[in-house]
């Protein structure tokens, strides 16, 4: 299956940063550094930097949080010739929030490398009172890798990135 069959399959109206020209600019938003309690119900959200190509996606990891909200953990670290090497924050990100479909698609860009158990993530995300089924898709075509989250019921999520280590963080809120 090529990445277009993909993208029907998912459903997905817009992925590359070319396709940012074709989303209303009302539904763009920038991931922020930090949790900001910016939720987001419908719309595009974006953040990393594109100059950083080479990593690795480490894992991807779940957990119910006190504070409402079910948050999704993208565990990343740059690669040079099949070693690790330390990368200043993530590479470019796209994560499509739509409420029709309650799905979340992730995409990253670069040249991605997944070093996750995916048997083990799917597991993991069966315990989860947000996501009623995440698709893991294989690295398809170079330059970007996309996973998407079917949700329970449509609930916004915010999305920001971290540094040391580098991860990229999605909570989705429990209330609607």
């Amino acid at each position: 299956m090529n990445l277009k069959a993909i993208l029907l399959v998912l459903g997905l109206a817009c992925l590359g940063p070319q396709a940012l020209a074709d989303v209303k600019p009302e539904k763009v938003h920038l991931a922020d550094s930090r949790k900001t309690d910016a939720y987001v119900r419908d719309g595009l959200i974006t953040g990393g930097d594109s100059e950083i190509n080479e990593f690795i996606v480490k894992d991807i990891r779940r957990a119910a949080n006190p504070g409402g909200f079910e948050r999704i953990v993208i565990d990343l670290e740059g690669n040079r010739n099949g070693d690790p090497v330390a990368i200043p924050r993530a590479p470019y990100y796209q994560v499509a929030v739509n409420p029709d479909e309650q799905r979340i698609v992730f995409s990253i860009y670069g040249r991605p490398k997944l070093g996750f158990d995916g048997q083990k993530v799917a597991s993991m995300f069966r315990k989860s009172a947000s996501v009623g089924n995440l698709l893991l898709l294989p690295v398809v075509e170079d330059g970007i890798w996309t996973f998407s989250m079917d949700l329970k019921a449509g609930k916004p999520v915010e999305v920001f990135e971290l540094s040391e280590p580098v991860r990229i963080i999605i909570d989705i809120r429990n209330q609607s």
